[in-house]
């Protein structure tokens, strides 16, 4: 919980934001609430190419893109379940995309080299694309189908190993 408070700080978020992330773990019900299913919406478009570039090497698959930081725990915490999400979604095509939000580059570099994971890393410095995303609170999650329409975001930790979330994420990547 500490650390979820240290990430709204340091981010200097809205005062409503800062008081979600007060509210502290959901239950096993409230995580798969956590991940919100949205009409499916274009993608936003900005001046920064890097993400648009990325997702046009995995036109037709489903893509997750996860907004994190190394200096923030609960992203660190989520970071290995993320990893995990093409091989436990087998079948499904899907592409795990991040972007680290405020980082260095080089620390969130050392966070993948000493986690041992192998996931790209956008680094978004400048806070560009998530401002441009709706990244508000880290961790940050957008789900994207095969047409890469936003089809649900999670703000917040999500448990990506629960069965329930894993059934939700099937469902929306059909």
């Amino acid at each position: 919980m500490w650390a979820t408070l240290h990430c709204a700080a340091r981010g200097a978020l809205p005062s409503f934001l800062f008081w979600l992330a007060l509210c502290g773990p959901a239950s096993a019900a409230g995580l798969v609430a956590g991940l919100v299913t949205e009409a499916p919406a274009a993608v936003p478009v900005g001046e920064d190419v890097r993400l648009a570039q990325q997702l046009a090497r995995h036109a037709g698959q489903p893509v997750v893109i996860n907004f994190w930081a190394s200096w923030c725990e609960p992203c660190r915490d989520e970071m290995p379940a993320l990893a995990r999400l093409p091989e436990r979604l087998a079948g499904t095509g899907l592409v795990v995309l991040t972007v680290a939000v405020a980082d260095r580059d080089a620390d969130a570099a050392l966070f993948m080299q000493r986690a041992r994971l192998a996931l790209p890393v956008l680094h978004d410095r400048d806070q560009r694309l998530s401002r441009l995303w709706g990244a508000r609170l880290l961790p940050c999650t957008v789900i994207l189908d095969r047409q890469h329409r936003i089809v649900a975001r999670a703000q917040g930790v999500i448990e990506w190993e629960d069965d329930a979330v894993l059934d939700r994420l099937r469902r929306l990547l059909k």
